[in-house]
């Protein structure tokens, strides 16, 4: 059984993300089949890499997969809303997530403007402290491409798990996953999961969002045989 994903190098490498052509079908869930699978998603990364590419993620389809493959699984979704949340979460949690919501603040500025803060970053590094302690699963997929959010978690899980009885798998889009999370490279990783088409849908045309990024050398393929 094999898996595939393209990645990019980190942020930290001053080197652009590559755009890649989505697979067809999305990696063979195989590596989780009859375990219990704790999966954390980072639905800001998510959605906003499929934007990119063009598509939306299809939640429901990806929750339905994870769960027919899995002997269990238990599925955590991180994202942002303004501070009345309650469409936000119901609009998940009616698809089988566990959803936590980090509400949007707006700060003023000097020059009359606002920033918002809806960074959901702290949340999801909060959240996978408490569940890794939990002793109800044995793979841990972080569906998230940001190295420093998954990166560091993965690191953090591990050396913990001193026995290493635990394994850690990524779950992201083509092109969106940093290169230190390659699971040929990086000890802490077990598999690199890719979404394919078959969980797309092209976005609609007030929300899509077409990036031109160079083709480099950050960008190669990883096959992972388990």
């Amino acid at each position: 059984m094999s898996t595939m994903t393209r990645f990019k190098k980190s942020k930290t490498s001053g080197t652009a993300m590559g755009c890649l052509g989505v697979l067809e079908k999305t990696t063979d869930l195989g590596a989780i089949k009859g375990r219990k699978v704790m999966v954390l998603l980072d639905e800001q990364n998510l959605s906003i890499t499929a934007r990119d590419l063009g598509y939306e993620l299809k939640y429901g389809l990806l929750a339905r997969r994870i769960r027919e493959a899995a002997e269990s699984a238990q599925l955590h979704l991180f994202t942002a809303s303004n501070p009345d949340g309650r469409n936000t979460r119901k609009k998940f949690e009616v698809l089988g997530y566990v959803t936590h919501v980090k509400t949007i603040r707006r700060r003023p500025l000097p020059d009359g403007g606002q920033r918002s803060d809806c960074n959901i970053d702290n949340l999801f590094a909060f959240w996978a402290g408490l569940l890794a302690v939990d002793n109800g699963w044995d793979v841990m997929v972080l569906a998230s491409g940001d190295y420093g959010l998954s990166g560091e978690l993965a690191e953090a899980i591990c050396r913990r798990d001193a026995n290493k009885s635990t394994k850690l798998m990524t779950l992201s889009l083509p092109g969106s996953t940093a290169q230190d999370l390659d699971a040929q490279k990086n000890p802490n990783i077990t598999a690199n999961l890719e979404i394919g088409l078959d969980l797309l849908k092209p976005a609609n045309r007030s929300t899509r969002c077409f990036v031109a990024r160079a083709l480099g050398n950050n960008v190669f393929h990883s096959h992972k045989l388990y």
